[in-house]
């Protein structure tokens, strides 16, 4: 696929992290500054695909993955199995939701959890694990109710905080708004205590 990418498009256009479902669906995701839409441009994709393997009929752009986290109990760590069915517990206890199966990780590396379980630092013996399910409608649903293992359990939002995110409360950099410790808001403009977009000017100069 991406030596005929090579050949019509530029450079940065190009198909990578290839995986095939048990379902036998192929799916790849658009290297880095390149979307879907702009793979889905070159119908040489296509032919491409259907060389590599004939009962392929056509190519798709799926739908966005939200990407959501919940608090799980800290012996599914222990499990032989680990996390891995994780996803098929989620899809068989709320129709509708299709989570993508290589997502499913935990926030902290087992070394971690493990030694927040041995010093009583685990809140509630549970752990945070982060996944993505297939469409907005399915990860709004989640966010209302969300059953895993016969248990309710509550959904939140997953945004990873990174160097350039912008908190909008508290207008400082490397968090969201969502992780934001701040109970007061802060203007970038004044620093007062409004949000910048509420921003006034009471002065033509200001």
């Amino acid at each position: 696929m991406n030596i005929a990418l090579s050949k019509v498009a530029l450079a940065h256009v190009r198909a990578e992290g290839f995986r095939i479902s048990v379902q036998g669906r192929l799916s790849t995701t658009a290297h880095f500054g390149a979307s879907a839409a702009m793979l889905l441009r070159f119908k040489e994709i296509l032919e491409a695909a259907k060389k590599a393997d004939k009962a392929i009929i056509n190519v798709v752009a799926t739908e966005t993955w939200a990407e959501l986290k919940i608090l799980v109990p800290y012996n599914w760590y222990r499990h032989p199995n680990g996390l891995a069915d994780q996803s098929e517990q989620i899809e068989a206890e709320n129709p509708g939701v299709v989570v993508h199966p290589l997502t499913i990780n935990s926030m902290q590396s087992a070394s971690t959890i493990e030694q927040h379980y041995q010093t009583g630092h685990l809140p509630k013996n549970a752990a945070s694990v982060i996944f993505k399910v297939s469409g907005k409608v399915a990860a709004q649903q989640l966010l209302v109710e969300m059953w895993v293992a016969g248990n309710r359990s509550r959904t939140l939002p997953y945004i990873p905080n990174k160097m350039e995110t912008l908190s909008s409360l508290c207008e400082q950099w490397g968090h969201s708004e969502f992780r934001c410790q701040r109970t007061n808001t802060t203007s970038a403009r004044c620093a007062g205590t409004h949000r910048t977009e509420e921003h006034r000017y009471e002065v033509a100069t200001c």
